[in-house]
């Protein structure tokens, strides 16, 4: 990747693709097209009031819809180090809206898909590309820029190059501050511009190039941090388990979010998150919402359906306490769940485990596998080979040094911190996925699994003793 010029191997096979049932796997995927045509046209009513972007499906809607003060004003901008109350308003609205008119040739989807989720882009300049979901903004609310021109600019050059438009913008940001603070000076950055977007180009083109300081950037802002030393560990404070996330710093402590950030095998939120809703909606809305919900799991269901209807600001409705912790443990297994089925089936994950009231869901699917492949599933079987596929992912970085140490968000995650309250919230979602303090899968876990290999590797190393296994 970066400056070989590869973005991706392309295979084309010559053999025809055989269906267990043609017929009626058509017939499922006219069935979801039509779902998919009717929630374009129906975006959810208290989220269109709230989160515009996500009131329709795909992913956020942030090249098709415009309004996007939720990321702004949620997000935290710089090296994530705070937000932006207001920033969005009816002048920037504008500005975004007549930049996408003059760099967006047309809305683009996958093959056969009508969802449109993402767009065309074309800079006079730069090369062409493809934009979409909230790498709109990554580039820009890291270098603290207003001008949209510049995020459509410096994502050709990102998406040229081949770097993550999440990560990339946060270890650029990250080392101006470093720059800023004194720890990075000009021996290390021989020529480093003045002004915001011209230093985000040229740390770019140092990282892809792994020239100078960008050879050590390129690591990634944990290993940058500590090879640069000189204190530069804590402006490290956006890292879990090493890797950078998105830019989030909110007020008090969210129990759900905590125990998906913590505990997640995927080391990102995105991959983790998504059928949920993220903002307050009214009494009338959340009636509405729930009333069609026909997504949520059946051993769930009436839990979440409590939790969302309850939420409020009364303190014993809010968070941090609010839902109880089983509750909580529910929501993020159920939203971690359809990420790691998704994954197995090779799913879009805007239409399944990352959209509100998605199209593919834990009920249908097992017609869809059925269809595809004549293996007989029901939602019982298919949830256990998620979970499966998910604690052997977990045994594999247990085998690499993963612990209970390593599952804390950063300390200004959230202004409100309940250290007490988060520890409890570990201890609650080990025993509910049937690990050890430590966050270790147990050997009883592991043999209901059919996983038994594992914990005699777990034994053979010491990670488990055979009394205690």
């Amino acid at each position: 990747m970066g400056d070989k010029g590869l973005k991706a191997i392309a295979m084309r096979g010559t053999k025809s693709l055989n269906i267990y049932r043609p017929a009626e796997f058509v017939e499922f995927c006219q069935e979801v097209q039509r779902f998919i045509e009717y929630r374009m046209k129906n975006p959810l009513k208290g989220i269109v009031r709230t989160m515009p972007i996500n009131a329709y499906i795909g992913i956020p809607q942030e090249i098709k819809v415009v309004d996007d003060g939720w990321h702004t004003d949620n997000f935290a901008w710089g090296n994530a180090r705070f937000r932006r109350k207001n920033y969005w308003n009816k002048e920037i609205e504008k500005r975004w809206e007549e930049c996408l008119k003059k760099v967006c040739k047309r809305l683009i989807s996958c093959y056969n898909c009508p969802v449109q989720c993402a767009g065309l882009i074309s800079v006079e300049g730069y090369g062409t590309y493809v934009l979409k979901c909230f790498s709109r903004l990554t580039y820009l609310m890291a270098a603290m820029v207003d001008d949209p021109d510049f995020s459509f600019k410096i994502n050709a050059y990102g998406t040229e190059y081949g770097v993550d438009s999440y990560t990339t913008p946060q270890v650029i940001a990250f080392a101006i501050e470093l720059y800023e603070a004194g720890i990075l000076t000009d021996q290390d950055m021989p020529g480093f511009p003045s002004d915001p977007e011209s230093r985000f180009f040229w740390l770019l083109e140092k990282i892809v190039k792994r020239e100078g300081i960008g050879d050590i950037l390129a690591n990634g802002v944990y290993w940058a941090a500590r090879q640069i030393g000189r204190g530069a560990e804590i402006y490290d404070h956006n890292t879990i388990k090493k890797h950078e996330q998105v830019p989030i710093k909110l007020g008090v402590l969210n129990p759900i979010y905590f125990l998906m950030h913590a505990t997640g095998e995927k080391m990102c939120i995105t991959q983790i998150q998504g059928q949920i809703p993220q903002v307050l909606l009214s009494p009338e809305e959340k009636e509405e919402f729930i009333k069609d919900w026909i997504q949520l799991p059946s051993k769930y269901a009436e839990k979440i359906k409590e939790w969302l209807l309850k939420w409020g600001e009364a303190p014993e409705y809010s968070y941090p306490f609010w839902p109880p912790i089983d509750t909580v443990c529910a929501l993020v297994d159920w939203q971690e769940t359809m990420h790691y089925i998704d994954d197995s089936l090779g799913l879009c994950a805007g239409l399944s485990s990352f959209a509100y009231k998605p199209p593919y869901h834990i009920h249908n699917l097992p017609r869809l596998i059925y269809y595809a492949t004549g293996v007989e599933l029901d939602e019982e079987s298919l949830w256990e080979i998620a979970l499966r596929n998910r604690t052997l992912i977990r045994a594999i970085n247990v085998l690499r040094g993963l612990r209970r140490r390593d599952e804390k968000p950063p300390l200004d995650h959230w202004k409100k911190r309940f250290l007490e309250y988060e520890e409890k919230l570990l201890d609650e979602y080990y025993k509910f996925r049937g690990w050890n303090k430590e966050g270790i899968p147990t050997k009883e876990t592991l043999e209901r699994l059919k996983l038994g290999y594992v914990s005699k590797k777990f034994i053979e190393r010491g990670i488990l003793k055979e009394e205690e296994a």
